[in-house]
Formats: structure tokens, C-alpha cells, sequence
């Protein structure tokens, strides 16, 4: 019929994202302020974000993100969150039949879609600036420093990660306490000394009774500091102490959350309402499926948006890109913290000819006491590209590719992203002169790195031509 307008354009851009996934009928389970859905590929955890009152999505397992409609509709339909040319017009028709958008073309011409009220975003909150890489570790790490290791924690990284007290003490694990007034005393005394931590992630001023006041946000956990190769702590990842308990499905049964409590059962085949029921009621069987809890992600960013709403007045998310770890042997760690620095600086500590890639801070930290080489670690293995660039200015002679033993052998989804992430690493590191080799082990001796060689085995190391 001719080219879109910008009207029309902008409008699909603008959709409310809750609103969107709903009529593209995502299996949403409601998170406090937050909607999960599953991310392309296919996983047995949900962890794509919808965040209604951010106006944003975000894929937490690798690096695709957006805040338009047309971001979110063509990542699920297209793979790509940037999608360009007919991708793009196409995803934009889509979303106006789906929403009740009418579609006006240059030409005069329109294409009317009445079946459901459009419904667009909410005014957005202006997320906080986040702070400098310089500002973000000096808060860390005084926030670090008044804050100690629970025994209980140290129980769990001595028997069952292999990390002796004295080396949790030098790498700066400590607990999140999930008494509030805790947070609070700890917080008011890092202000004392170094101000106010706005645009720091993890630290929120809240609306209270007796006037706003800055505390430390997040489900209680062992924090994890995310160092980046200059030993810079760039943010935070907590290991809780009790994983969020979601609301799932299966067989032909939908289920959209109306608060944390209680849920809607729909009927995904035909689109019509079973029933409307309480936790409590968990689990639930019918003839053409179930609805029951799963426990949700271990891992969490220490970070919160602004959200007025819920009495955040201000706050930061993680950003984007999200942080790298640099993980190195512990006596390497005491030194380069006392002394400052680049990595290249410990040498004599720590091999910088060979760098390892993998997935999860603790990983690395356990692998890197074995290995004295140094281990550059992402959340997730989609993520692997925020790699190239620490990389690049680290120039080793070798890359070995150590992600998780079900790379090898998970074939729909983690080991394509292992494979994808093999082919374009070549392209980037092969014309600098960097060989890549990849770590393979039977999954049987550990699903991690941190795994294999704490239970005594070494990895095979493979050439990549």
C-alpha cells in the first residue's frame, strides 16, 4: 500500500511492552514490579524482564535489550532487537494489527485495526545517570568494607566452592543482610564518609515516614564484587539466599499474574479463562495441563531503577554494558590491590599469555587459583562480547574458551551460542595474532571449570584453526 507514516511508526514504538507481550501471548510470571517470559532458544528458567514502569525489556541471559515495542516484537519474531529494512516495517504492521494501532501510509491510505483499545507506555521515569568507573568502585568498596561475611556464607564457599576464609577475605565476598535497619546503619555511615551513592547500583533513596532516606536494595545473598582489568569494582551480583519462587505452566495452560500472589489460568489454544487462583492452591492439575512453582534465578545484579510508584525516588540499573569479572589468583588480587595498577603489572603472579573466557564471577575466582592464569568471566554466555574489548588491551598469546560443560553437549541452545561466539571471537582476535584453543572435559567431572578442578581433573585443551 506504500510507506508507513512516522505517526504510525512512532505509536508501535511506543507500546505499552506488558500490553504487547500480552497480546503476543508470552507466558508471563509476574516478579515484584517485573514480568518474566522466556528468552529465543529455548530454558527451563525464565529470564527475560519486562519492566512496565521502566519501559524496558531485557534479555538477563545474554545482551539483546530495549525500550520501544518494535525492539521487543522483532527480537522474538526476527532474533535481532535492531531490526532494519522489511524486518523492520514488518515487526511495526505486526505490532499495529496486534495493539489496535491503524496503520497510515504517505499515501492517504489506512488499514484500520479496532479489535483491541491501543494502549501506549506510561511518561517513563528518567532512569539515574550511573555514576563513574571511578565513583562506582570507590562506594563498592567502602560498601565492601563495612560489610563482613556471614558465617553461614563462609560455610557455603569453604565446603562447597573450595575457598578457604582467608581468600573470601581477600576477594571481598561479603553478605547483603536482610535486616533493613542493618542496610540502613551501614549506608549512613558510608554516606558519612563519601557522600551520597546516587547513581551507584544497588543503593536507592526510599520515601520513609520521617523523610526520604538512602539504603542498600536487593534480596539478601552473598555479594559478589565484578572487578574489571584495571581491579576496578564496576558492580555487583548476589547469590541469594532464597531463589524467587515463579509461578509455571505446561501443556496448553497460560498464566498471567495479577499481583504475587494470585494468577489467571488461560486456556492457551483457545484463549478462554480457566480460573483465577492463589499460591496456595499450588500445585494445580487439569486435563490438558499443570500450573506449579519453580524456583526462580540463583543470581541477581545488585542494582534498582527509580520507581516512584513503589517509593524509589532515586536509584540506577546495572547499565549497559553490563560488567565483566577479572578474576585472578588470590595472592595476585592482595597485591594488585595494595599496589594499583593493570593486571600486566603482576606478572610474576599471574600469566597474562594465556587468558581464559568464561561464564560467572565465582567460577572464575576458584578456576584462576588453579589454572595462576588470568580467567575473564561474564554473567552469561551470550554476553561473551563485553570479552573483546578487556581482551584486546590485554594482547595475549591465547584465548581458551571455558564456558560450561553443557556448551558442549546442549545443542538448541548453549552450545550454539558457545559456537557463534567461537566464529566471530576468530574474526576479532585471529588478524591481531591471538591463537584460540577451547577447554573440553565430560560433563560428568563438573558442570563448571570451578567444578572439574576442584574435584581434582584438569580440562583438555583443543587449537581452534
Amino acid at each position: 500500500m506504500g510507506l508507513v507514516t512516522e505517526e504510525t511508526i512512532e505509536k508501535a514504538r511506543n507500546v505499552d511492552l506488558l500490553f504487547l507481550a500480552q497480546q503476543m501471548d508470552e507466558p508471563l510470571q509476574r516478579v515484584g514490579g517485573n514480568y518474566f517470559t522466556y528468552r529465543n532458544g529455548g530454558e527451563r528458567t525464565p529470564s527475560l524482564s519486562i519492566s512496565p514502569q521502566k519501559g524496558m525489556w531485557k534479555d538477563f541471559s545474554g545482551t539483546d535489550g530495549g525500550y520501544s515495542g518494535i525492539s521487543f516484537y522483532a527480537y522474538r519474531h526476527y532474533n535481532t532487537s535492531t531490526p532494519k529494512g522489511r524486518d523492520f516495517i514488518e515487526s511495526v504492521k505486526a505490532i499495529c494489527k496486534l495493539c489496535g494501532i491503524t496503520i497510515e501510509y504517505k499515501n492517504g491510505k489506512q488499514e484500520e485495526n479496532n479489535h483491541v483499545e491501543y494502549k501506549a507506555r506510561k511518561e517513563i521515569n528518567q532512569v539515574a545517570t550511573k555514576a563513574s568507573v571511578d565513583q562506582l568502585h570507590t562506594f563498592y568498596q567502602e560498601w565492601l568494607r563495612l560489610n563482613s561475611c556471614s558465617p553461614s556464607h563462609k560455610e557455603h564457599l569453604k565446603e562447597v566452592r573450595n575457598i578457604n576464609p582467608s581468600v573470601a577475605k581477600v576477594r571481598f565476598y561479603r553478605s547483603l543482610d536482610a535486616e533493613q535497619k542493618e542496610r540502613y546503619k551501614l549506608v549512613k555511615e558510608m554516606k558519612k564518609n563519601l557522600g551520597e551513592p546516587s547513581g551507584v547500583p544497588g543503593f536507592v533513596l526510599k520515601k520513609g515516614k520521617y523523610g526520604p532516606y538512602w539504603t542498600a536494595y536487593g534480596k539478601a545473598g552473598l555479594m559478589i564484587p565484578f572487578r574489571d582489568i584495571h581491579n576496578q569494582i564496576q558492580g555487583m551480583q548476589i547469590m541469594y539466599d532464597e531463589r524467587p519462587q515463579l509461578v509455571q505452566s505446561s501443556g496448553e495452560l497460560q498464566v498471567q499474574m495479577k499481583d504475587w500472589s494470585n494468577f489467571i489460568v488461560i486456556n492457551s489454544s483457545t484463549g478462554e479463562k480457566v480460573g483465577e487462583y492463589h499460591r496456595n492452591q499450588l500445585p494445580l492439575e487439569f486435563e490438558n495441563g499443570n500450573v506449579f512453582i519453580e524456583l526462580g534465578p540463583k543470581y541477581g545484579w545488585f542494582s534498582k531503577a527509580p520507581n516512584e510508584e513503589h517509593g524509589i525516588l532515586d536509584g540506577a540499573e546495572i547499565g549497559n554494558p553490563i560488567p565483566y569479572h577479572c578474576a585472578v589468583p588470590a595472592k595476585a588480587l592482595l597485591n594488585w590491590t595494595v599496589h594499583k595498577g593493570t593486571v600486566h603489572d603482576y606478572q610474576h603472579h599471574v600469566d597474562s599469555e594465556t587468558v581464559w573466557w568464561g561464564e560467572g564471577p565465582l567460577k572464575g575466582d576458584i578456576a584462576s587459583e588453579y589454572t595462576k592464569q588470568i580467567h575473564l568471566q561474564v554473567p552469561g554466555v551470550n554476553q561473551w562480547r563485553l570479552l573483546l574489548e578487556p581482551t584486546k588491551e590485554l594482547m595475549p598469546k591465547r584465548v581458551i574458551f571455558s564456558f560450561d560443560a553443557d556448551a558442549q553437549t546442549k545443542e538448541e541452545t548453549v552450545q550454539v551460542n558457545v559456537l557463534n561466539a567461537i566464529e566471530e571471537a576468530k574474526q576479532e582476535l585471529q588478524p591481531l595474532g591471538i591463537e584460540l584453543a577451547i577447554a573440553l572435559w565430560p560433563a560428568e567431572k563438573g558442570k563448571g571449570l570451578d567444578d572439574l578442578m576442584n574435584a581434582g581433573y584438569r580440562p583438555k585443551i583443543v587449537s581452534i584453526p
